[in-house]
């Protein structure tokens, strides 16, 4: 556990290496200089993106490779958790409307012809229905899209193992995102909202000792710990990531 613990806090290193290079990228596609600057800082405090790149190493891959499916990651993982907000500041929603824009006009949908694309939110929400008040109405009204997208570029990391890494990156990301949803909006935090946790937690524990069965526990301790540690400290505002 400790390698595996050690492995994935060196990934700020890395990050911090290529600052330059994703600052350039964000810059030359809209994002001011100060919004990049925040995003840069963002990556290094990305949990997602840690992993993403842990794993990378783990497969025996180059990194520096993956830099455009970095900043991808970037994206998505940032609106997902700006979306969480409620109490938006001006400054947070132009960056809002600025990386929607890059994603919906610049950012081609990920693609992996050799993977399903299945939606993993939709099958948790039906595993719990029956135990719920969950309706076949809300469940077609949750959005998966940066989810999938996601997955799909996790799917990328394995030559062979594409789907069982899609859905890693797709249940890795719902994770979190839950795990913030019920810590910091209160009406949400249900019965049902434990339900739906529960059952992911389960899903996303098959999922790590799947792809990486060796450091299993050491993955899903460090995600933990991280998750714990946040939620005693993050607040939904500028500059928060």
């Amino acid at each position: 556990m400790f390698k595996i613990t050690k492995s994935i806090k060196k990934q700020n290193h890395f990050i911090k290496s290529r600052s330059k290079e994703i600052n350039n990228w964000l810059m030359e596609h809209g994002i001011s200089k100060k919004e990049a600057k925040k995003l840069v800082i963002f990556a290094q405090e990305n949990i997602i993106l840690k992993v993403f790149l842990n794993l990378i190493s783990l497969e025996g891959k180059n990194k520096r490779k993956f830099i455009t499916e970095i900043i991808y990651i970037v994206l998505y993982s940032r609106l997902l958790y700006t979306n969480l907000d409620g109490a938006e500041t001006k400054e947070v929603k132009i960056e809002k409307i600025k990386i929607t824009k890059i994603i919906e006009t610049l950012l081609p949908t990920s693609t992996n012809k050799s993977i399903m694309k299945v939606n993993y939110e939709k099958e948790v929400f039906n595993d719990i229905k029956n135990f719920s008040s969950f309706s076949d109405e809300i469940i077609n009204k949750r959005k998966h899209f940066y989810y999938s997208e996601i997955g799909t570029i996790f799917s990328k990391i394995s030559d062979d193992n594409g789907d069982s890494f899609y859905k890693y990156g797709y249940l890795l990301s719902m994770y979190v995102i839950t795990y913030f949803e019920s810590d910091f909006e209160s009406n949400i935090n249900t019965y049902n909202n434990f339900l739906f946790k529960l059952k992911l937690n389960d899903l996303l524990s098959e999922s790590t000792k799947e792809i990486s069965p060796f450091y299993f526990n050491g993955i899903i301790s460090k995600v933990n710990k991280w998750l714990t540690k946040k939620s005693k400290m993050f607040k939904f505002r500028e500059g928060a990531w």
